[in-house]
């Protein structure tokens, strides 16, 4: 029995031993906060890391609690506190019964002062329950080194940048927050952070072409039985409204924008009604130029 115990612990040591080493430091480091307790720490913001003398910190981390078994990994990357050299990366944020970590921010300053990453906490149920804070692969010297969950603050002369960290994947830096999200009913976002399609983009989007699929073509305009609308209909409602007919105001386009799909059939609806009003012009003008043209015989 001796000798089991013996090769348990001979075992154990070998095992921490072993853990990775490059440039003096450990690969991997945890900070773990045995008991959460639920009254002393309450929903808020806890600070997890920081790097000293602000510096060039990069390095990826794994947030995990033991009661909801909500798990986030994400990558930070700062470089002496420049906002459009930082980068922020969420590579993964599962859970089971629901998220525990919502909110990350960055706490920065000037070239050379600390900085700080902070984590948003609600523990839900997770009253003495254990909290850990992985980190991954710091490979030089002044790069981000674990806090113990410390209460978070903003100290004076610091700015915050935040992340929304209950996504599936999401890039960022200090600049733009905003770069590209995707969430969890699946709507991608590209500069907003709360897209409301499967793709909303805040800004412009060049392409080569755009395939917009539509069953509602208004090829019905030249169907017997038609009833195209009179100039003078039309007249009345551009007079009342201020827009024709079946389309939408300025003020709903600004407010709600437009379908291409829809608003591209409308417009060709409008154009193919404008063709049938200028065919039955035309057969007008003609029959009246062939009595103009009896009238004037001698």
């Amino acid at each position: 029995m001796i000798i089991w115990i013996l090769i348990l612990f001979a075992t154990v040591g070998a095992k921490a031993q072993t853990t990775p080493i490059f440039n003096g430091k450990q690969l991997i480091d945890v900070s773990t906060m045995a008991t959460w307790n639920f009254a002393a720490r309450p929903a808020g913001w806890y600070r997890i890391a920081r790097i000293p003398g602000g510096n060039r910190g990069n390095a990826t981390f794994e947030l995990r609690e033991n009661a909801a078994h909500s798990t986030l990994r994400f990558e930070v990357g700062v470089n002496y506190n420049s906002a459009t050299g930082s980068s922020f990366t969420l590579t993964n944020h599962s859970y089971w019964s629901a998220p525990i970590f919502l909110k990350l921010r960055l706490i920065t300053a000037d070239t050379y002062s600390d900085v700080f990453l902070e984590v948003f906490v609600d523990p839900h149920s997770n009253d003495n329950q254990k909290f850990c804070a992985y980190l991954i692969n710091p490979l030089a010297d002044g790069e981000w080194e674990l806090v113990n969950w410390q209460p978070g603050s903003i100290p004076s002369g610091y700015s915050s940048f935040e992340y929304d960290a209950n996504k599936l994947f999401t890039v960022g830096n200090n600049y733009n927050s905003n770069i590209l999200s995707v969430h969890r009913n699946g709507n991608v976002g590209i500069g907003t952070s709360t897209p409301s399609s499967k793709l909303s983009v805040n800004g412009t989007i060049r392409a080569r072409e755009i395939k917009v699929e539509n069953a509602a073509w208004p090829d019905y305009v030249f169907e017997k039985g038609y009833q195209l609308p009179s100039l003078e209909a039309s007249a009345l409602h551009i007079k009342s409204k201020g827009h024709l007919p079946d389309i939408p105001s300025a003020d709903e386009v600004k407010a709600n924008g437009i379908d291409l799909g829809e608003m591209n059939a409308k417009l060709l609806q409008k154009i193919e009604e404008l063709t049938l009003h200028l065919i039955n012009i035309n057969r007008t003008v003609q029959k009246q130029q062939l009595q103009i043209e009896k009238l004037q015989k001698p």
